[in-house]
């Protein structure tokens, strides 16, 4: 698996590609980075996007799905919590932001994975557990050695908690969920910023 990403504008939040086997392309989070280039990519390589995976529901992570959808058919995956979430502007937080137009989700071709849940794609495994607590939909989904963590877990400052629907018991609960999938050596690649190895959870700002 190769794993290549784009820098949004908006929040300068990460959307990440992952080329897997047989030409299949799955994105992680889809914020607002040019696709053209992207879409360019992959006809000229005969891939095929199938999916697009979000970690949570928050606007910077989630403003281009509908936009890309328009043009290429794929499958969202999310939890539950997101897909309510993304489709309510006040809920996204799009409606507060001047940067971006306020926007609804209106996308229909969903997926809503369960809290460990797995799922196998272009012949890799992704594990799902939510991980609540910078919002209510968040999730991280591990596939191989990598851990796409959304803001959950963020490189070398801790993750935002003070949105409305932020909750910090629920995101110590997430913590020690996240502790059950880490290994040594694994990638973990976050919402914002460029990705690490993780080395120790004494390192991580949680």
């Amino acid at each position: 698996m190769k794993v290549h990403h784009y820098v949004n504008p908006h929040r300068h939040s990460n959307s990440y590609v992952l080329e897997l086997a047989e030409g299949i392309v799955v994105l992680v989070d889809l914020g607002d980075f040019n696709t053209k280039p992207f879409l360019d990519w992959m006809q000229k390589n005969g891939k095929r996007l199938s999916h697009v995976i979000l970690t949570h529901e928050h606007a910077d992570h989630c403003c281009g799905v509908d936009a890309l959808g328009a043009q290429v058919p794929f499958q969202l995956i999310c939890s539950a919590r997101c897909e309510a979430n993304m489709r309510n502007s006040r809920q996204n937080f799009s409606f507060y932001l001047e940067e971006i137009p306020t926007f609804e989700i209106d996308y229909k071709n969903v997926l809503i994975v369960q809290h460990q849940e797995v799922l196998t794609i272009g012949g890799y495994e992704f594990y799902f557990t939510e991980t609540p607590g910078h919002s209510p939909g968040s999730m991280c989904v591990r596939v191989g050695d990598y851990l796409f963590t959304g803001d959950t877990i963020l490189n070398g400052v801790k993750s935002p908690l003070s949105f409305p629907h932020s909750n910090r018991e629920a995101y110590q609960l997430s913590v020690q969920n996240i502790k059950e999938i880490l290994t040594i050596g694994m990638t973990i690649c976050p919402g914002h910023d460029s990705s690490f190895e993780f080395e120790g959870f004494e390192e991580l700002a949680v």
